[in-house]
């Protein structure tokens, strides 16, 4: 799936985005040196998150997928399978990072939020809702990771 064009805002049309990594990679990690390097920085991260066997679903939102040329980080959306929680202090460090937000600022420069599918669907839209607004309470899209495999 591709992602639509942007708005003359530079955002997303309003609404989640759905796209393969590599897809987001080629439209939001390529245009300059710094994109480049958050794209690689997100491919790690979401291939560590992956690695736990328990990430159900990850969302990206922010100035990552903006016309911005020099986005400063990328916001991330981690839900992981009910009871992640309860398994999460018996991870590997190097899996662990990713969902310890100073540790994840650190390496991968991204803002991850965490929860599980125990929230339910309802409190999850209302997140992604929150999501979909920036700072100055535009409307906005948001990206929904896919995997091809």
């Amino acid at each position: 799936m591709s992602l639509p064009a942007t708005l003359p805002n530079g955002f997303l049309p309003p609404g989640v985005h759905t796209a393969l990594l590599q897809a987001i990679i080629e439209r939001c990690g390529t245009a300059t040196p710094r994109r480049q390097v958050l794209a690689e920085r997100l491919e790690e991260l979401l291939r560590v998150a992956r690695a736990t066997g328990q990430l159900q679903r990850a969302f990206l939102w922010g100035s990552f997928p903006t016309d911005a040329p020099f986005p400063r980080d990328r916001d991330v959306f981690l839900l992981m399978q009910a009871g992640f929680d309860r398994e999460f202090q018996h991870l590997p460090p190097t899996q662990r990072d990713v969902f310890e937000h100073e540790r994840a600022r650190l390496q991968f420069e991204a803002d991850v939020v965490w929860a599980t599918a125990a929230i339910g669907i309802e409190e999850l839209t209302a997140w992604l809702s929150v999501y979909q607004l920036s700072r100055d309470m535009v409307p906005r899209g948001i990206i929904e990771v896919i995997w091809d495999d």
